[in-house]
This record gives structure tokens, sequence and C-alpha cells, in this order.
């Protein structure tokens, strides 16, 4: 099957996947505030108001909580961690985003701009040490652009390739500009995992190994071994030449369709090794990037008031995104919302849909001036002639 006829195919099955794997999320959130009776804790009941004085709750029971009737608060399980024995409402997704402490949201969307702007200034010292000059508010608009098509399009087309395209107009280092972009992806995902990993070594320090009784520190630990591993793996394939001769992979990458980035790759390494301070500043900003845009997140977790200590942001949103990125869907929809609830399975899965759904609100926001970007610049062609013409000059 040719690719013009595999594409349809490809695009219904990834919007089949994020229609299951939302629908799994939803299955999971209770809309509305909600109680868990003692006698059948296996089920919950809607609550319509109080307690009242006499500490009595209006709740909705039944197969489809379609019976409306007063119940006594202490038949039903207490909140953990609350000393009130009254106290046994908790929230629905509808309070949480009603709850919402706008100040710290509106922290969490600058945070996530200065973010990207960093990374998009991250990307344009990446050009420089590969000697294609493009002006910095070019690399900006090119960076929306790319998340535009990421974030927001239903499309195959990745915004890598998007701004791959864009610049290698600008320059006859035609190779030299997918290197850049593969480095930006690599190097961004390699800082995340190394962000995670060192959180997890964190936690366990200050906790000890008592600490992976909790079944997501314990999940995350193995997810931040497997992807570290991962990442070391492909990072040596990509850049040792030795190591590949070494395991006799020649034989296997030459035959792959990225066989010519992976030599692109070593030489680009050689490159960024001689120009070391400048590979340093570019690791630095990554560093500086991943840090603001997590503690963005961490601001939406803290407006909505989420029982969750500071550094669990910092440990499960690396791995959370990094598992993400796996193309099952568009921008990882379905599959990034059911990670959060995964991962924070300490916290209501109501109150963590409405985090999920609030990051992806702020960074769907943020990528809009990409449509800016693509109505002002160049006439975007048709995806296969793109794909043709990057694929002859990256042969040339």
């Amino acid at each position: 099957m040719d690719k013009k006829k595999l594409k349809p195919w490809l695009i219904a099955a990834k919007l089949i996947i994020a229609a299951l794997l939302l629908t799994w999320v939803f299955s999971q959130v209770h809309w509305h505030d909600y109680v868990i009776p003692k006698a059948d804790q296996k089920k919950t009941c809607a609550v319509l108001g109080g307690p009242d004085a006499q500490g009595n709750l209006t709740i909705q029971t039944g197969l489809f909580q379609g019976r409306t009737l007063t119940a006594s608060a202490l038949d039903f399980v207490p909140v953990p961690g609350k000393a009130n024995p009254y106290d046994v409402r908790r929230l629905g997704f509808v309070s949480a985003i009603k709850g919402l402490r706008l100040p710290l949201l509106a922290g969490a969307f600058g945070a996530w701009l200065v973010s990207w702007l960093v990374i998009s200034v991250r990307w344009w010292l990446l050009l420089r040490i590969q000697e294609i000059r493009i002006k910095v508010w070019e690399a900006v608009r090119l960076t929306f652009l790319g998340q535009f098509f990421n974030n927001v399009l239903p499309s195959t087309v990745g915004g890598d390739l998007v701004k791959a395209y864009y610049v290698s107009k600008h320059t006859h280092l035609k190779a030299a500009t997918l290197v850049s972009v593969f480095v930006d992806r690599v190097l961004g995902l390699t800082e995340l995992s190394l962000l995670a990993a060192v959180m997890v070594g964190v936690v366990l320090g200050l906790g000890g190994l008592a600490r992976l009784e909790d079944k997501p520190i314990r999940y995350a630990a193995l997810a931040a071994v497997i992807v570290m591993g991962m990442v070391i793996f492909t990072l040596t394939f990509l850049l040792s030449a030795g190591f590949r001769r070494l395991f006799h992979l020649q034989k296997v990458y030459q035959r792959l369709p990225i066989a010519h980035h992976i030599v692109a790759a070593g030489d680009a390494a050689n490159l960024y090794r001689r120009r070391i301070w400048s590979l340093v500043k570019v690791v630095l900003m990554t560093f500086g990037a991943h840090m603001m845009w997590i503690a963005a997140v961490g601001m939406i977790g803290f407006s909505l008031s989420l029982p969750t200590p500071w550094y669990t942001y910092f440990l499960y949103i690396p791995l959370i995104y990094i598992i993400g990125a796996i193309p099952v869907s568009f921008g990882g929809v379905g599959l990034i919302e059911g990670l959060y609830v995964g991962f924070f399975a300490s916290v209501d899965p109501s109150m963590i849909l409405a985090l999920a759904l609030l990051a992806r609100l702020v960074q769907v926001f943020w990528s809009l001036p990409g449509v800016i970007v693509a109505v002002t610049g160049p006439k975007l062609p048709k995806v296969a002639a793109m794909e043709a013409e990057l694929e002859l000059e990256e042969k040339a």
C-alpha cells in the first residue's frame, strides 16, 4: 500500500485510539461532588447538597443516579486526612474547576510562554553551531508554527518537518538543518529523562526504599529506569560509530530509512564537541526551559489545590510527556490524560483530569500564534511535495 492510501487509515486509527483512551479517562471521573457509602465502598453517590445542621446530605443514587434521598454524613467514608467525621464530600470535576485560583493559573500561562521562548532561542543556537544563521525572531516564529502542527492540527505532518522545511529555504546546508531539528528533539527528551531520573533519586534518598511501597513512585522509578536505558542506548547508537562497529550494527542501520540521519548525527556530534561552550549554553537553556514548563504545570495543580507535594510534578510530568510522545494519537490526546490519571493515582481522578485538561488548554493556547505564522509566512506546500523536496535535498 502506497503512502497516499495509507495516510487516511493512519489518521482514522489515531482518531479511534484517541477516542478510546479519552473514553477510559472520562469513565474514571466524577463530574459532580460525590460520597462513598460505608456499606458498599465500590459504588458512589452524587451529592446535591449538605451536610445540613443535622449532618445530613442530599444525594442521588441508583443505577443512573435517578433516586434522590437524604442520608446522614456518618453513613459515608470520611475524606482521608480530615479529622471531622462529617467531612465526607469529595470534589468532582465541576467543583474543581469552579475553585480555580486565577492568579496562579495566569502565572502558569506566563511560565509556559517563557519556556517556549527559551526553547526557540535554544534551537536558534543549535542552528548557529551548524553555521545556519537566521534571525532569533524567525526561530521563535517557526517554533510556534511547529507547536501549532504538533498540538492543534490532526495531521500526519509533524512540527519538526515544517520547521526543517522553512529553514532549508534560508540556507544551502540542508542536511545540517535537519540535524539541528533532530538534535533539538533528542536533547529535549534526554534532559527530561535525566530530570525524572534525578527526581526519583531525590525522592528515594529523602524517603528511603520504603517510598517504593507507594505504587506511583514505584511505577515512576521503573519508567525512569527504562526510559533512561533507552535514551542511553539510542544516543550511543546514533553518536558512536565505534559502538555500531563493535556490535556489527552497520548492516542494520544502513537499511533503515533514517540511515543518513544517523551519519549526520555523528557528524553533528563532532561539530558540537568542537564547540563545547556553545553546547553547554544549549544544555543549560534546555534545563531552564524544562524547569519553567514543569513549574507551569505545578502552578495549575496549585491553582486547583491538589493534595500532592511539589516534587511529584518534577517526577511525573517528564515521564508523562516522554511516554506521551509515542505517536499513537494526535498530540498525545487521550494518552497523556490517561498517564496523568495513572501517575497521580493518589489524587482523585476528577481533579487530575482538570489538571490534565487545563495543561492541554495552556499548551493549545500558546500554539495558536502558529496560525499567524502560517498565514503571514510562505505558503505551505502539499505534504507529499514537502517530503519529496526534503528527501532530494538530503540525498544531495
